[in-house]
């Protein structure tokens, strides 16, 4: 569990680097793509079972796809050009929440009134975060920043919840790793140019060390490691795991920014202290419930440094069974 969560603070600190590193986010998003699509290519029939979906489902894992990269990835490195690594580790804390919403009114019914309390004491702390009451244009390519990155999150949580019905019938691992490879294919009209014709001898050390990063950490090893955790860890431990990983983060930023490896200025001042806390109580309350904690829940895990605990996937379609 340390390691997943380590792994994941780590993801939006590298993907800063890549982010500003890169020329655009087309091409820094394409690149980590095929990267990682060839790397489950070759992980396929060992350590990802080989896929069997017929001709619908395969269309349906297109849809997963371009939800995955050219949307959710797309959105969340262009939003990381412009904010803090902290703020997108705090807003993919909301994911949860955003799959309770989502799947209540798909379902039509109505969540418990202490989980809508949850999502509004959520909503507040993302108020709190962007401060539209401050002018400036530091906030203001914060806040720029930040909108592109609850845009990606909210692809996720859509991605999550239509993604739960397919997991019951196939491996979750195949289900993302086609996904991904799918995405990658959907993402070459959009950034195969720009990466063919940019200067590769532009691009600094850091920003090729952070596409390592996305490409072997984020994308492959969290997908792999998280499913392991998903077969022995109980709701709370995982709940633990995801909700670690804002303050992680922030004191990931803290600590690279103090010897020089990022910008001083990561917004980590008494207004982010609040937010966060407010958010995650409020992810808390969304969270926890009165289930036996010898309850297995299960999720469907994608790469991006962003994460979800079991708690999400009960409340989707997924059921108890997507992590089969």
């Amino acid at each position: 569990m340390a390691t997943h969560v380590s792994l994941a603070s780590g993801t939006y600190v590298f993907a800063k680097a890549a982010a500003v590193g890169f020329p655009n986010a087309e091409t820094l998003t394409l690149a980590r793509a095929l990267g990682a699509a060839l790397i489950l290519l070759l992980f396929t029939g060992w350590v990802i079972p080989k896929p069997r979906f017929n001709f619908n489902e395969w269309l349906r894992i297109l849809v997963f796809g371009i939800l995955l990269v050219p949307i959710n990835q797309y959105f969340f490195l262009r939003g990381l050009r412009h904010t803090v690594p902290s703020h997108p580790a705090l807003f993919y804390a909301l994911t949860p929440l955003g799959v309770l919403v989502l799947s209540s009114g798909l379902s039509r019914r109505m969540p418990l009134k202490r989980k809508i309390l949850g999502v509004l004491l959520a909503l507040v702390g993302v108020y709190i975060i962007l401060r539209p009451w401050e002018g400036g244009e530091a906030i203001k390519e914060l806040r720029t920043g930040d909108l592109w990155v609850l845009a990606a999150m909210l692809a996720w949580v859509l991605y999550t919840v239509l993604a739960g019905r397919t997991c019951q019938n196939h491996d979750p691992r195949v289900v993302t790793a086609w996904s991904l490879i799918l995405g990658a294919v959907a993402m070459t009209p959009l950034g195969g140019y720009s990466l063919l014709t940019m200067n590769y001898g532009i691009i600094p050390l850091a920003a090729w060390a952070g596409l390592a990063y996305l490409i072997v950490l984020t994308s492959v090893t969290m997908l792999l490691v998280w499913n392991v955790l998903l077969r022995y860890l109980r709701p709370v431990e995982v709940a633990i795991c995801t909700n670690a990983q804002p303050p992680t983060t922030a004191l990931l930023s803290a600590l690279m920014a103090a010897a020089g490896l990022l910008s001083s200025e990561q917004d980590l001042g008494p207004l982010f202290w609040l937010g966060m806390v407010t958010i995650l109580a409020g992810v808390v309350l969304v969270q926890f419930n009165n289930d036996s904690p010898k309850n297995r829940i299960s999720l469907t895990e994608s790469t991006e440094i962003t994460e979800i605990s079991r708690y999400s996937a009960r409340e989707g379609p997924a059921g108890d069974h997507a992590d089969r």
